[in-house]
């Protein structure tokens, strides 16, 4: 059980710094449909907060954002992109988070994802973005059992994720509406595996604030962003992203 409330959360400049964080990567996530446990899981972790907190803190941010975007790109239809997650990536999640609350996050965890993503950024900028996507495809259940079990025990499975979409769509609305989809869905669960099995000391204004935060930005200028992106450009932001956590990854 958390029982140690979040001093850090009570004025100055570490909410300054929470909120700021929220706000930028909630414009991330409403462009390429995950940043806000993939950037702030790492940043708020630097800040001190412990991992249940940051937990509490960000996923009813990433819920929001990714509701917003589901509901504005055909709803809850389940194509077997979404079917093969829901079967194999999310008991996984589940299972990962639970072990994640009780024994930690493992360090390593961190290296060996920022590896893989920085490889798979560069295999993307020397064209061997076919080669890498039919690598994928040919293995997508073993690649979304290992999205859930990262995801999981650290918070950052979005790289991962965004590599799997990827790799089985190509335009940009596809990409970002089952990256949204999953994403929420995992939010969704981890969240309910906090509530239930630990008491986190919230700021609840804190709480409530910044999921409002996070929507607001969507809807204001990450949705815009991203109707203005072309296919091109949407691409080589997307290889930039994945090559920006991974270098992330492997500094801290």
């Amino acid at each position: 059980m958390i029982e140690a409330a979040l001093p850090s959360a009570h004025g100055g400049l570490p909410v300054v710094a929470i909120v700021a964080a929220v706000m930028a990567f909630a414009v991330v996530q409403s462009v390429f449909g995950v940043g806000l446990l993939l950037f702030g899981t790492p940043t708020l972790l630097l800040l001190g907060l412990p991992f249940p907190l940051v937990l509490a803190y960000l996923l009813p941010c990433s819920i929001v954002v990714s509701v917003l975007q589901v509901a504005t790109s055909g709803g809850l239809t389940m194509e077997p992109i979404r079917r093969r997650f829901l079967a194999v990536a999310a008991p996984a999640v589940l299972a990962a988070t639970g072990v994640a609350l009780m024994v930690g996050s493992p360090h390593q965890i961190r290296a060996m994802v920022g590896g893989m993503l920085l490889v798979t950024a560069v295999l993307r900028l020397v064209r061997f973005q076919a080669v890498l996507a039919g690598f994928i495809r040919r293995r997508l259940t073993p690649m979304m059992a290992l999205l859930g079990v990262v995801h999981g025990l650290s918070n950052l499975g979005g790289g991962i994720l965004t590599v799997i979409v990827g790799a089985c769509h190509t335009d940009k609305v596809s990409i970002r509406r089952h990256i949204a989809f999953a994403y929420g869905t995992m939010a969704s669960l981890q969240l309910a595996v906090v509530f239930a099995t630990t008491r986190p000391h919230l700021d609840l204004r804190l709480w409530l604030l910044l999921p409002a935060l996070a929507g607001g930005c969507h809807l204001l200028l990450g949705q815009r962003v991203f109707q203005r992106a072309g296919q091109r450009l949407y691409q080589f932001g997307l290889t930039g992203m994945i090559m920006s956590f991974g270098l992330l990854l492997l500094s801290t």
